[in-house]
């Protein structure tokens, strides 16, 4: 019963081996599309790779296309101004934010409410990539723009080009990266199944055990049967099998098929143990 429960928790450490490695190898054949397409009206292009947050909503998956603004202060720690009015402008307003000072979901949360439809945050003195996060539920409860993390280098290219006074627009498009939690779930499948397994194995030796047990006790007619002997000194029987309280002249004992003694007086006791 071991060896086949071991093959089957075996068995099922292979499906999770190659169903991870089939999910990783179908997302690397998924098309890789930048994370930020840039345009300006003369048709230059740019290609930027930037990182989503961990808060607000999720990028649609056609891509969200907007007019990029530097936020005015820079850092966005406090309200920031809102986006140009223009007549028959079609199109979203996406700010562009400096790190540091404050906590991202503040810059955010700034950005959203002065009217932007997306937030991207730029690095300062360096080109890493960090994923935005939040501890303050209120202020996620309050969140539903997307936003982004991006490199300094990504930010100078962006400003020195395609900002919405240079006649540019970018579109933020989604990335194929699935979260954690989803790479999770198949492990988390196999564990599930193998903790079940595990435990129906368990209540299954303890049925079984308590069927040998039942199996091997004496019905009360068969105990009825077996001989009394009344105790002796110099008799074979000197110690109760049963209570292994020595006998004293004049006792009575149940002889026991094992041919060992035990007190009349202990039938119940017989019948659950013997």
């Amino acid at each position: 019963m071991l060896f086949s429960l071991g093959m089957l928790m075996l068995s099922a450490t292979q499906i999770y081996t190659i169903f991870t490695v089939q999910l990783f190898a179908f997302l690397n054949l998924l098309p890789v599309e930048a994370d930020i397409s840039a345009y300006t009206f003369d048709n230059k292009t740019g290609n930027f790779d930037d990182l989503p947050a961990r808060f607000g909503y999720r990028l649609p998956s056609d891509g969200l296309k907007g007019f990029l603004i530097g936020a005015r202060p820079e850092n966005a720690c406090e309200p920031i101004d809102p986006p140009p009015i223009r007549d028959n402008l079609t199109g979203a307003f996406i700010v562009l934010i400096k790190r540091f000072d404050c906590n991202f979901d503040i810059k955010v949360l700034n950005a959203q409410k002065a009217g932007y439809k997306a937030a991207i945050v730029h690095n300062v003195d360096s080109d890493d990539l960090i994923s935005m996060g939040s501890n303050d539920l209120d202020i996620l409860k309050q969140i539903d723009i997307p936003s982004v993390f991006v490199s300094e280098e990504t930010a100078n290219s962006l400003k020195k080009d395609y900002t919405y006074d240079k006649g540019g627009h970018v579109v933020l498009m989604p990335d194929f990266s699935l979260p954690l939690e989803y790479y999770l779930i198949p492990f988390l499948i196999i564990v599930g199944i193998c903790l079940i397994l595990i435990v129906v194995f368990m209540i299954t030796k303890f049925v079984q055990g308590r069927h040998r047990a039942r199996r091997s006790r004496l019905r009360k007619d068969q105990l009825k049967k077996l001989p009394i002997h009344k105790y002796n000194k110099g008799d074979a029987y000197d110690v109760c099998a049963i209570c292994l309280d020595e006998y004293e002249e004049g006792d009575k004992l149940r002889v026991l098929p094992c041919s060992h003694g035990e007190h009349t007086v202990l039938p119940t006791l017989w019948q659950q143990f013997g």
